[in-house]
């Protein structure tokens, strides 16, 4: 994703480094709002890195809490859930556009 006017690959790679050894319980490291600001100020020198963090943090907290919906709408057996999934991912491809 480009955010800021470049992709922050460095700090996005960084920020979800722990998933290789926690695997969905990555975001527990690396995954505060000040953690990952300071990750990306200090990885890229440039306070637009900080705020790729922040705004790393931010999308996997959507996306994560739209997978808990879909899932818990799956397993009530809702008639809805096709609705749901292509709502949560309109509202996913929104917050991409910034």
């Amino acid at each position: 994703m480009i955010f800021l006017g470049k992709p922050f690959s460095a700090v996005n790679k960084t920020l979800d480094l722990p998933a290789k050894f926690l695997g969905g319980s990555h975001r527990k490291l690396l995954q505060s709002i000040p953690e990952s600001y300071i990750v990306g100020v200090l990885l890229t020198g440039d306070l637009n890195g900080g705020i790729a963090g922040i705004l790393h943090v931010i999308t996997d907290a959507v996306d994560s809490g739209a997978k808990k919906r879909v899932k818990k709408l799956a397993k009530k057996g809702d008639k809805n859930w096709k609705k749901v999934i292509k709502r949560e991912e309109r509202s996913k491809k929104h917050l991409r556009s910034f």
